[in-house]
């Protein structure tokens, strides 16, 4: 992918992400982590025998019942009503005849004088002794309860096993227990009051003024700011609510004589005397000739005691206006389950995939799913940073909740991508003592068995439901004599990191085909070395199987003709084609900024798909997968890339509406 994410935008997904967690273990700490023994005679040890991440796992032996096993209390922890994702990875201990594993819920409801006992996730084969086994379910409870214990157990009762990373995830909400205030907030500064904006700090200047305004007579005028993240707030306490949805917007200039800076709204949230902040509006360009505005959606995914929002910079003290401020309750979506299934539509020529983050698996991005797209790809969750963040490390939890949902749906999974110059850890490519490799041949062969340590270990878990693998994304610089772009991979190896990354993952996954994915691949230089790289590899037996077309195609760029000539060139090589990070920008440059998307030009954009779709059924057979980056507007990388602005580049928009993206592909005759 042609990405540059930014180091906040990670840091703040991190954030958003870490405070719906509700606990997880990886028994790196050499403690049990809460967990407990369920039954007499059972011990818990913390061992170093097998891990499924890291070097640790928690062994469960002394087992005499199927009940028996490790324990964890969740009392007062999960609320009544909200759904979780509960997953852990088992494996039996070396020597035990293989057993079904299973994750259950001992639920206390007041009242009652017997427990319940929730099933939340079982194998679906016996586990063994060799493999480490993922099990995944969601769960929620409609009673009161007094207690309430997770415990793993196995129909084998004197089975001993290992567990692994288990995880707890908030994923929606529970209803509200009084009326929800969905009447937002909004300020617009005509009354000639600061309308409950303050200081933030409290050496800033916060005031009306007629000195300069979006629409009306008055703005507020902030001033006096002596470090980025003094500014303007306001208390947003009892108006956002978790697992709601909110579209944020305001209007912001300069004053005068600050010529340039990067603004941003953001979330202080306290929670039991604990402050955290996030990002929900990104970063901003905003100068003192024009007013901007500023918008977002914003997922609420933080319980709070109390949350105010504030506007900062990111890169000087400037002053600067506030105008128009709005926050507006976005009501839950609900998906047209009246239009056809985009995947079926398409079933006569190939699978219709979609990007998607474990978020996708709840609500009604969960029905869009499963309605429109038989494939799936994990948009950031198998890069390298995120599976293998330290060399002794890898964090499988989001992952495997996708390959997970894909097992149990029969759905296809491509996997990507298993090795890129972005997104990539430090340590990779520095040595023990924090150091940047030189490039030698003993850097070469660390950096390269470093490489296949990561295939077999991502490769391996996944074999079973992977059928394709981004293996190599975006090596190729046309302005290169060689063709070869200049990362740390080729610094260091020189070409043959493609070589090993291709041969190490057909050595673990024979079965899988094998692609090598870039972007603007109807680019005539692009092509070229991209073609004379796949032509290379085959002649020399290296196993490639296919060639991944990202495709974030625009507006105006390119023809339809461009790509069926393109594809036409590599499957002539021999090799697959599939379109693997589709998407259609609203723009036309890197500069055009929309606060409304012309109807005009989401229609040209229908049209734009009806004709990229006609040349793609014109070349059935010669493409075997078709993956839109992303399913909604409401969800893509082009809002903040490559500036932030509103883009809608995809099937369904922000509401998971069919737009004429959607009609141009399923059924161009209603087309407007």
């Amino acid at each position: 992918m042609q990405k540059n994410l930014a180091l906040m935008l990670l840091v703040t997904c991190a954030a958003l992400r870490a405070q719906s967690v509700i606990a997880e273990a990886g028994f790196e700490d050499n403690t049990t982590q809460g967990w407990i023994s369920r039954g007499d005679g059972v011990a818990l040890s913390v061992t170093d025998e097998a891990a499924a991440s890291g070097s640790k796992s928690l062994k469960t032996t002394g087992r005499t019942q199927g009940f028996h096993g490790p324990s964890l209390r969740l009392d007062g922890k999960l609320v009544k009503g909200a759904t979780y994702s509960i997953s852990a990875a088992v494996r039996l201990v070396a020597g035990e005849s293989a057993s079904s594993i299973k994750i259950t819920m001992q639920r206390n409801v007041i009242g009652e004088a017997a427990a319940r006992f929730d099933q939340i996730a079982a194998s679906s084969a016996d586990v063994t002794d060799g493999d480490w086994v993922t099990l995944q379910g969601q769960y929620t409870f409609p009673t009161e309860v007094s207690g309430l214990l997770l415990y793993i157990e196995s129909a084998n009762p004197s089975a001993s096993y290992l567990i692994d990373d288990s995880r707890i995830e908030l994923l929606t909400a529970p209803p509200p227990q009084t009326p929800q205030d969905n009447s937002g907030i909004s300020t617009s500064f005509e009354s000639n009051d600061l309308e409950g904006w303050r200081p933030r700090i409290g050496n800033e200047t916060v005031e009306v003024t007629t000195a300069d305004r979006h629409a009306g007579q008055y703005s507020l005028r902030v001033s006096g700011r002596q470090r980025i993240f003094e500014g303007t707030k306001i208390n947003a306490t009892g108006k956002l609510y978790n697992g709601s949805q909110y579209q944020v917007s305001m209007w912001v200039k300069l004053a005068p004589g600050d010529v340039r800076a990067t603004l941003r709204l953001s979330l202080e949230r306290t929670l039991q005397g604990v402050t955290t902040f996030h990002t929900v509006v990104p970063n901003t360009v905003v100068t003192d000739g024009a007013w901007v505005r500023m918008s977002a959606t914003y997922s609420m995914a933080l319980a709070y005691d109390s949350i105010w929002l504030y506007v900062e910079t990111a890169d000087s003290n400037a002053s600067f206006f506030v105008d128009d401020f709005e926050v507006t309750y976005v009501p839950p979506f609900e998906i047209q389950q009246d239009i056809p299934s985009v995947a079926e539509t398409w079933s006569e020529y190939f699978p219709i995939g979609a990007a998607i983050s474990p978020t996708a698996l709840a609500g009604p991005h969960l029905q869009l799913l499963k309605k429109h797209f038989n494939s799936i790809t994990a948009d950031n969750d198998m890069k390298w940073t995120s599976l293998h963040p330290n060399e002794a490390t890898f964090n499988f939890a989001n992952a495997d909740r996708l390959a997970n949902f894909a097992r149990q749906n029969k759905t296809r999974m491509r996997g990507h991508t298993l090795l890129w110059h972005e997104q990539v850890p430090a340590w990779l490519f520095r040595d023990k003592d924090g150091k940047d490799l030189a490039p030698n041949e003993e850097s070469k062969q660390l950096v390269l068995e470093r490489l296949r340590t990561h295939i077999r270990e991502v490769v391996g878990r996944y074999k079973d439901v992977i059928y394709a693998w981004d293996v190599v994304n975006e090596a190729i610089d046309p302005s290169r004599a060689d063709c070869m772009r200049r990362t740390p991979w080729f610094s260091l190896t020189g070409k043959d990191f493609i070589d090993v990354a291709f041969e190490t993952a057909r050595e673990v996954a024979p079965e899988a085909k094998l692609f090598y994915n870039d972007y603007d691949t109807t680019n005539t230089s692009r092509r070229t070395c991209m073609l004379n790289l796949v032509r290379d590899l085959k002649s020399r037996g290296i196993p490639i199987d296919g060639m991944g077309h990202q495709m974030h195609v625009n507006i105006d760029y390119p023809s339809a003709e461009s790509i069926t000539n393109t594809i036409n060139l590599f499957a002539d090589l021999g090799v697959d084609n599939e379109i693997t990070e589709l998407d259609m920008s609203v723009y036309n440059n890197s500069t055009a900024i929309y606060t409304a998307v012309p109807a005009a030009v989401i229609a040209r954009q229908g049209a734009r798909y009806r004709d990229i779709f006609e040349a793609m059924r014109n070349l059935k057979g010669k493409i075997t997968n078709v993956t839109f980056w992303g399913m909604a507007d409401d969800n893509t990388w082009l809002k903040t890339f490559p500036i932030t602005r509103l883009d809608l580049p995809l099937l369904f928009d922000e509401q998971l509406q069919a737009k004429p993206a959607y009609w141009g592909v399923v059924d161009p005759s209603r087309l407007p």
